[in-house]
């Protein structure tokens, strides 16, 4: 076999081996997973979407009119009939979990009153001993008959022994009260469902299926029973379905458009469907490739990689079109054609590579995955572009080129001078009268433009005040239950130290299990759960009706069943542990989470200024979290990360780039065009109001890439030419100029993406591209010839 068939024999080997990748990639629309796990804030919501987030479950807004109001509730009783009958849904809740399921609300008092202090369980056996039980229950009826009518009648009523008053249950007195908990609003005209999945939610398509099985279901109500109702959906499976249905989209839509604009600016210039068509198919095998080697390497990709198409289709193709403007030379001439890409080519694709290599020092993981992704997939597709392609266009040949007369679209010397003046005096006269672009965040940045999901959280907050109270969340994480309880004494010290920063902490306190208050608590409790027929009869005697002693009942079954059992005791039917989960995420070994809120006072900024205050709070198994906190926290890393990664990058371009031409003077005129194309993008940047954030930093790398690839190009030319700049014009300057363009196209789909990060990354993306395109095209070579005395270059 000749040499280029064994080449091309280990190529194809090479690409079918990196496509099997392709069967263990999978994509992860977690905005989190984007940033550092170590970030108290990011460990903190990581925490509470693990334990307490109800990955499984819907959030139905049900909103009427002025008529409906305060008749919600049965249309939300209706529709929860209707998700259970359709299947749709394991179970749909309209009300508190502790009004619907009986037992599971009678386990969990058992639960808490064995649980809680001792004095309070001594004090209940001792009210209901022996004779002084009469007394106590005709003091329960009384307080029945001087209640007020509603809920607090209700309650007293079918509470003789006052279970509903143990201390533990306030957090959920409060959580009513701030509206947490309710499910019709203040002014009754909505009223909230949740509606759970028959199965484990496994991935964003398996929510979306779930997602598209309840709207159809509220379709069909709607056309009955709920006429004239509105429902809104949200929840975790529907932000998931939303934000991995858009990744999906973006990734074809990016690619589809990238393709199509790139294929019609190609058949402009060439005029060659036989090498459209190569074009066409060996894009699709680096795409392929990159994909299988990016499943092989991490598995997973995050929503930001979902842009990496486009970026690898705007780099790669630009290598395929250096070949077909070459070949106008070179003819069916193989060798020759090879000699005068080959070179080029694999050092524009490693320096580009480094460059997005160097991403890996970002703070930030999604841009690291985003740089050894793209870094990768340049390099498969320069060398199946070198080894597919070429052979392609060298057989097909590309046609003649017209003999270079003049200048061709070289500027004269004098009008490079007095451009390059210009732009720069223009560009910086921008920033100082604009500034240069800031530093931005806003987690929402990541979620879809035209999020239904998004837009249906927004309106309960609306409707339901205390949604967007302001309150933040303590997670307390622990391996066991012994250190659980230390952590609660470490947080209580934490938020006390705050002072008047906090004008409210709510501490779940009672609901984690705790052995020493069981134990003393199992003694009087199993007495008084022994007594139980005898007070019950006294209750009847009293005058509590048979309905009112059922609460009681059931509660002495469960005090009788949990005393006899090992300690700790903790509730183990899926009612009661859906109670406890409100605060509680625990496994069966004791380890787990415990979720506590905290109420900032109005002077506090936690957002903000007091941000380094309130992130105290945190560390060793104590997270404060809140969407809110993520700004303060991403900011800096995003400014620390233009030092931490451009400066290494930009060591390793002039490293590369001494490699590459071993003259100072020639580095130093890529540099210089690479420093004006910057100053144009910020100046640009800063007259449209663009500002920095942890996505669009990822353009500093295919910038630098891109300005480096053009500069190797264009100088490799002139040197090859011997400073002839119509010949490098009407070969190479051409093919810079049109992959200028195709890069710009591709990175200019991005622009529609359906989120705003992504949209930025193509905005910026774009800009600086042109930029680099047209200083290195028009620029580049001008400053070359006012630079060196002989215009010929020594043989590389």
């Amino acid at each position: 076999m000749a040499r280029g068939g064994w080449l091309m024999l280990v190529l194809g080997l090479g690409i079918l081996a990196a496509a099997l990748g392709l069967g263990k990639l999978r994509f992860n629309p977690d905005i989190l997973s984007m940033l550092p796990p170590e970030m108290p804030e990011v460990r903190g919501l990581k925490a509470f979407h693990d334990g307490f987030a109800r990955q499984n479950e819907l959030l139905l807004l049900i909103e009427g009119g002025e008529d409906d109001k305060a008749l919600l509730a049965e249309a939300a009783e209706s529709l929860t009939g209707a998700l259970e009958a359709s299947g749709a849904v394991r179970r749909a809740r309209w009300r508190q979990q502790w009004e619907e399921q009986g037992a599971g609300l009678s386990e969990l008092l058992a639960y808490l009153w064995l649980n809680g202090p001792p004095e309070i369980a001594a004090g209940q056996a001792a009210r209901f001993t022996g004779p002084l039980a009469e007394p106590a229950l005709e003091e329960a009826l009384a307080r029945v008959a001087t209640a007020m009518e509603g809920e607090d009648m209700v309650m007293r009523a079918n509470d003789p022994f006052g279970f509903l008053r143990h201390p533990s249950l306030a957090v959920l007195s409060a959580m009513a009260e701030d509206g947490d908990g309710g499910f019709e609003s203040p002014d009754g005209r909505a009223h909230l469902v949740v509606a759970e999945a028959a199965d484990a939610l496994h991935g964003y398509r398996e929510a979306g299926e779930f997602l598209h099985e309840v709207s159809e279901t509220i379709a069909r109500w709607q056309q009955d029973e709920g006429a004239g109702l509105s429902v809104r959906i949200t929840g975790e499976p529907a932000f998931a379905a939303e934000i991995g249905g858009a990744m999906e989209n973006d990734m074809r839509g990016t690619v589809g458009i990238t393709a199509l604009l790139i294929g019609i600016l190609f058949w402009i210039v060439q005029r060659r469907f036989s090498l459209l068509a190569g074009l066409g198919g060996v894009l699709g095998l680096v795409f392929i490739s990159a994909l299988g080697l990016a499943g092989w390497i991490f598995g997973e990709l995050s929503i930001m990689a979902a842009g990496f198409a486009a970026i690898l289709i705007g780099l790669t193709v630009d290598y395929g079109v250096l070949i077909c403007q070459e070949a106008k030379q070179a003819d069916h001439d193989r060798r020759a054609l090879l000699g005068s890409t080959g070179r080029s080519i694999l050092w524009a694709a490693a320096t580009t590579a480094v460059v997005f290599l160097a991403l890996n020092l970002s703070s930030l993981p999604g841009i690291a995955q985003l740089g050894t992704t793209v870094a990768v997939g340049i390099v498969a597709g320069a060398l199946i572009m070198l080894g597919l392609y070429l052979p392609w266009v060298a057989r097909l040949g590309a046609g003649r080129a017209s003999r270079p007369r003049g200048r061709g679209g070289a500027l004269p010397d004098k009008a490079v001078a007095g451009l390059t003046v210009l732009v720069a005096a223009a560009a910086s006269g921008v920033l100082i009268w604009q500034g240069v672009p800031g530093i931005e965040f806003d987690s929402r940045m990541m979620r879809p433009r035209h999020s239904e999901a998004m837009a249906a959280f927004d309106r309960v907050q609306a409707v339901f005040p205390r949604w967007d109270s302001g309150d933040l969340q303590l997670i307390l994480e622990a391996d066991d239950d012994s250190a659980m309880h230390d952590r609660l004494e470490t947080a209580r010290a934490r938020t006390d130290a705050l002072g008047g920063k906090i004008v409210r902490e709510q501490f779940p306190d009672g609901w984690w299990p705790d052995a020493a208050s069981q134990h003393a608590n199992q003694a009087p409790l199993r007495t008084l759960a022994a007594d139980a027929g005898r007070l019950l009869a006294l209750a009847d005697q009293v005058g509590f009706a048979d309905d009112g002693l059922a609460l009681g009942r059931a509660v002495f079954g469960e005090l009788a069943r949990m005393t006899g059992e090992p300690l700790p005791v903790f509730p183990r039917s899926d009612a009661a542990r859906d109670m406890t989960r409100m605060f509680v995420s625990r496994d069966d070994s004791g380890g787990g989470s415990l979720l506590a809120r905290i109420t900032p006072a109005d002077d506090a900024d936690p957002a903000g200024a007091d941000h380094a205050l309130f992130r105290e709070l945190s560390g060793d198994g104590i997270w404060l979290t809140g969407w809110s906190l993520l700004r303060p926290a991403v900011s800096p890393l995003v400014r620390q990360d233009l030092v931490r990664v451009f400066l290494p990058m930009a060591v390793l371009m002039i490293v590369m780039l001494a490699v590459i031409f071993r003259r100072p003077g020639d580095v130093g005129r890529i540099l210089l065009a690479m420093a004006l194309s910057g100053l144009v993008l910020l100046a640009t940047m800063a007259g449209l109001g663009i500002g920095w954030n942890f996505l669009n930093i990822a353009a500093t790398p295919l910038l630098l890439g891109t300005g480096i690839d053009y500069g190797i190009h264009v100088m490799l030319a002139l040197r090859r030419n011997g400073g002839n700049l119509a010949a490098m014009w009407h070969g190479t300057g051409k093919a810079v100029l049109f992959c200028g363009c195709s890069t710009a196209i591709g990175f200019g789909s991005l622009c529609f993406a359906s989120n705003d990060a992504m949209a930025s990354l193509g905005t910026v993306a774009v800009i600086g591209i042109l930029a680099s395109t047209l200083v290195s095209v028009f620029l580049l070579p001008g400053w070359s010839r006012r630079t060196e005395k002989v215009v010929s270059y020594p043989k590389s």
